[in-house]
This record gives structure tokens, sequence and C-alpha cells, in this order.
């Protein structure tokens, strides 16, 4: 099994797509659709404001072109034609093979500059199992960009399609911030720590290490173990948002345990209603709106009680770490 697992490792490197080639594309898609263009060019033009909860920087954005995600229905996301399937892809969509597994595409609905999607060539659900080893090769090729992954019920607005997601570094709060705070090492794979973060307002585990398979372990006895929380019994996978760095020569992916798709806010009929749809962008620390109203008005409190309401209970986390730390 080992060596099946070295060469495929060393096909990947040999085929691997780099930076510079999905940047070229992007430099190239922009001119050439017009919706694209126009959509990047807001983004320089884009409101946003700081706001600092219990000691954590957020970031609040206006951003009307992300409507369609944010709103997205996702339980009927099949009854409509996949937007992410080669065949149903705009003429004016460039795209870049990976392994002939996956297709780079330039998002045209970003949430910042140089915002990729990686979507798989085969139609097939959004799914993280089986799937590790290609987000950390990927990681690693597309350095410094991060990576991240929404599950099909935290934050995915194409539940139906494998795909992630790529931004260039330093966008979110979440990725500086982590390593300032303290943390407790649950579990240990040889030089590779699983460890418990504190104090961040939603419960962070990072898993820290260079080895792709003791990373892997981890990560699926993680998995496993999130299994047992009673809200993710009848799900097809563990609710969670992933975000994935090569740094330093290492990897420091960090997994946002979740409980729920969409705060009560979201389904509210009267003032109080705020159309978040938080996935990992918003675990990362910037909330995206699409409304002016909820832009100018969301607050700290707000902020506590979105993630307060869409990730698991204290008692369910010291439930993991005690199981976990068991093992």
């Amino acid at each position: 099994m080992g060596n099946r697992s070295s060469h495929s490792t060393q096909h990947k490197q040999e085929i691997m797509v780099t930076v510079n080639d999905i940047e070229m594309m992007y430099d190239r898609q922009l001119p050439s659709w017009q919706l694209v263009g126009d959509n990047y060019a807001a983004l320089e033009k884009m409101m946003v404001r700081e706001m600092v909860v219990n000691g954590c920087n957020m970031v609040i954005q206006y951003n009307p072109c992300r409507s369609t995600s944010v709103t997205a229905n996702i339980n009927k996301s099949h009854e409509r034609p996949c937007f992410l399937c080669d065949h149903n892809l705009p003429t004016e969509q460039l795209r870049i093979s990976l392994w002939d597994k996956y297709q780079v595409l330039v998002n045209p609905y970003p949430l910042f500059k140089h915002h990729y999607t990686i979507a798989s060539t085969i139609h097939t659900p959004q799914r993280i199992a089986g799937r590790v080893n290609d987000m950390l090769q990927m990681s690693k090729c597309f350095a410094p960009y991060t990576l991240f992954y929404n599950g099909p019920y935290s934050g995915a607005s194409a539940p139906m399609h494998m795909h992630f997601q790529a931004s260039e570094e330093g966008y979110m709060p979440i990725e500086k911030q982590w390593k300032t705070n303290p943390r407790r090492e649950v579990m240990r794979c040889n030089n590779t720590h699983l460890s418990y973060i504190e104090g961040l307002l939603r419960p962070i585990f990072v898993i820290e290490g260079a080895d792709i398979e003791e990373i892997e372990r981890l990560f699926n006895t993680l998995y496993k173990v999130l299994f047992q929380l009673p809200h993710n019994k009848d799900c097809e996978e563990p609710m969670m948002n992933l975000m994935l760095r090569w740094e330093e020569n290492h990897y420091i992916m960090l997994i946002f345990p979740r409980s729920k798709h969409r705060p009560d806010c979201y389904y509210a009929n009267d003032a109080t209603r705020l159309l978040i749809s938080p996935g990992s962008v918003e675990m990362g620390g910037i909330f995206v709106t699409i409304d002016n109203h909820d832009f100018a008005t969301l607050t700290p409190e707000n902020v506590i009680q979105i993630y307060r309401e869409v990730t698991p209970s204290q008692e369910d986390i010291y439930h993991i770490i005690n199981t976990l730390s068991a093992l």
C-alpha cells in the first residue's frame, strides 16, 4: 500500500500545475469574459469594514455578486443543471486540467482577487473522504495560496459536484490569528500533531506536519469521531469546513466542525433577518453580505450568535477531545 501511495504522489508531481499557470489563465480570463472582468473590477470598489469581536479581528464584506451562492437552495441543487460540469461551463470559461481529475477555473463570482474553483472532472457529490491526499498535493503546488473546502451542508453552494477553492494568502484573518492563540495537543502521529485551538469564538482543530500519510491518518481519525455527534448521524459526511496551506515546509490544516448549515437569522421574517450563509470564508473571519442593510447593521453580537449556532456545543467539543485523547 505504501508503494502505491508513493507512485501516486510522484505521478502528481510530474504533471503538477503551477501557480504561474493559473495566474496566466487568470490574466487571460478577465479581459476575455466581460462578466468576470466586471465582477473582479467591482472588488476594487467593494465596501468593507473591520470589526473586533472579543479580541478577534473580523472583516465584513458587501458583495452583491455573491447573491446566487448565498441564497442557493442546496436541497434542490440536483434539479438544476450543474454549473461545474464541463459541458455546462460557459464557452468563455477557461480551464486548466489537473491530473485529468480536476479542472482549475477562475471563479466568476469572486470573494477576493485571484479566486479559483478546482472542480472534479466527474460529476460526483461534494465529499472530502478519499480526497485529502489530493487537497494536500494541491496546497503544496499552489503555495502560497490557501485552499479551502466547504462540506455539502456547511456552506457549499454546489453540494452536487466535488470541488475545492483557492485564494491568495492573507485574505482571511484566521490565517494569522490561530498562530497566537493557546492550543491543546490532542493526538500525535510521530512528528505530526492534531491540536485544539482555544479562544477564537468558534471551535477549531489544527493538524500540522510535513508527512502526508500522517496528516491523512490524523484527519481520518478526527473524521470518524465527528460522526459520533448527534447532528452528523444522518449526514453523508461530518459537517465541516477545511482550510489548508503549505507554509514553512509543512502543511497546516484548519478544521472547523459544524453543526448547522445556516443560522436562524437567515430564515427570520422580521428585522432580525441577516442573509449570512457561513462557509469556510466566514469561518475564516470574513462575513460576506449581499444586502446593504446587513452590511451596515451586522454587530459583534450577531457574529457571536452565528458562530454559536452553526458549530458544535462546548460539550460536544469536549467529547471529541476526550475521545481522541483516549485513542
